[in-house]
This record gives structure tokens, C-alpha cells and sequence, in this order.
């Protein structure tokens, strides 16, 4: 079964693509979600210029992505009235468009995928305050506590030492979800206390293969016009 529809304020389209028939309200209120999403996102990465893109759900695709070289999203939610399961994804998958990193990914893009993962939490909590579906507030909630508890720890001084296992394995695995949100822990508490960060994490597609992970994260401050205090404090996460 094939449904698309246009978002009315973002003008995205979206595409749900489910293998059995489904109620018409259930892709209606799933839309006003992913619009409200897109609208709210887009305004705090303070980007007006960013290209009208286009969501897919392909249930049992396995794998939620931006797709690369596309303006286009891939959901892989459930059929049926999931908003947690695609308030996530969709949170997570939209902070990677907007920062439009470069292809190939460059080595240290799997910070990019904390950063992302904390997109998620941030929203999922946001909609849990909104007016979006009052009824809904404790399944935002529930599944951004949730993320915090599916971890993996080590030892973050560790990523200082380019030639550290930890960092070799990451540069290597950029889907490693337990050590991700283990770090994404940490780094929650300093998005919370300054949410405008958000308008300069588009600075993250200047990470790049000609410099060591701390010297990416020092230029993060070098190059932050409004937030150098915030992205110090992820930096000396890893002193």
C-alpha cells in the first residue's frame, strides 16, 4: 500500500509505504507530527535556506538513513501509530541533513552520530512539553529515557590517543549505538543548558580526515561564533 502526502507548512512529501492497508488518520497525524518536527528543527539550526526533501517509511527496512547525495530520508517505523518510534528516528535522521556532512563520511563522522542520537532525546523530550498530542506525552518521554539506559561505557580520555582501540574501533563502526549513547549522557546536560547550540551544529560537517578527533572537536570552539563556552565544555569531556 502506497499513501504520499505534502506537508502543509514544511512542504515535505512523505511516502508511506506499508505492506498492509491502513487507516487513513494513522498517515494523516503521522504527517502532522514529522511536520512539526521539520518546521521546529529547521528554525533552531536557524537554516531558511535548506532544500524541501522527501520521506519514505519502509517498514523493515532495518536501517532509518539520510540518503546520501539525495534530499531525501529513509524511516524504517513500524506500521501503525508509533510517534516515539518516528519522532526518533525522524530526529536523528533530520540532524544529519541539516548539517549535510560530505560524502564519503569523513573518519570521525561517528561523533556526528552522537550528536544525532542527542537530536533525538532533545525532540523526543520537546514533544513530551508540546501541545502536539497530550494524550502521547509520557511515550516521548518513556522513550527518550529509554535511549539512556542501552549503553556501553569507556573511558573518554581514551579518544585523545589517536592510536587508541576505542577510537580505531568508532572510526571503523559509526553505528555503534551502546557507546554512543553512553557519551550522548554526557553531552545532553550541555545541550540542555544552552539549546541555541543547536543553530552552529552545522559546524560538524567541517570535521575533517586532515586533523586529529580532538583537534575536529577544538575547531568546533575555534570556528563557534555564539557558543564557544558550550563546545568547551564537550571538548573537556575528553581531558
Amino acid at each position: 500500500m502506497k499513501n504520499t502526502y505534502v506537508l502543509p507548512e514544511s512542504h515535505w512529501n512523505v511516502t508511506f509505504l506499508d505492506k498492509t492497508d491502513a487507516d487513513i488518520y494513522y498517515h494523516e497525524s503521522v504527517c502532522k507530527l514529522l511536520d512539526l518536527l521539520t518546521v521546529n528543527i529547521n528554525n533552531k539550526f536557524h537554516i531558511t535556506d535548506i532544500p524541501i526533501g522527501k520521506i519514505t517509511n519502509v517498514p523493515s527496512s532495518k536501517n532509518p538513513l539520510k540518503v546520501a547525495g539525495e534530499n531525501a530520508i529513509i524511516l524504517d517505523a513500524s506500521p501503525g501509530c508509533y510517534w516515539g518510534q518516528y519522532a526518533f528516528q525522524y530526529a536523528h535522521e533530520l540532524c544529519h541533513y541539516l548539517v549535510d556532512s560530505k560524502w564519503p563520511p569523513m573518519r570521525d563522522e561517528w561523533f556526528e552520530e552522537v550528536i544525532c542520537e542527542c537530536s533525538s532525546r532533545y525532540w523526543l523530550n520537546w514533544l513530551s512539553n508540546s501541545n502536539f498530542y497530550p494524550l502521547s506525552s509520557d511515550i516521548f518521554k518513556n522513550y527518550a529515557f529509554q535511549r539512556t539506559l542501552h549503553i556501553n561505557s569507556f573511558n573518554f580520555k581514551d579518544l585523545q590517543n589517536e592510536d587508541s582501540q576505542i577510537l580505531t574501533y568508532f572510526r571503523e563502526n559509526h553505528e555503534d549505538r551502546p557507546h554512543f549513547n553512553f557519551l550522548a549522557n554526557q553531552i545532553m546536560p550541555i545541550i540542555n543548558d544552552d539549546p541555541e547550540i543547536w543553530s552552529e551544529m552545522f559546524l560538524l560537517r567541517t570535521i575533517s580526515d586532515n586533523f586529529t578527533f580532538m583537534e575536529n572537536l577544538n575547531n568546533l570552539v575555534y570556528q563557534s561564533f555564539k557558543h564557544k563556552k558550550s563546545f568547551k565544555r564537550i571538548v573537556a569531556l575528553f581531558l
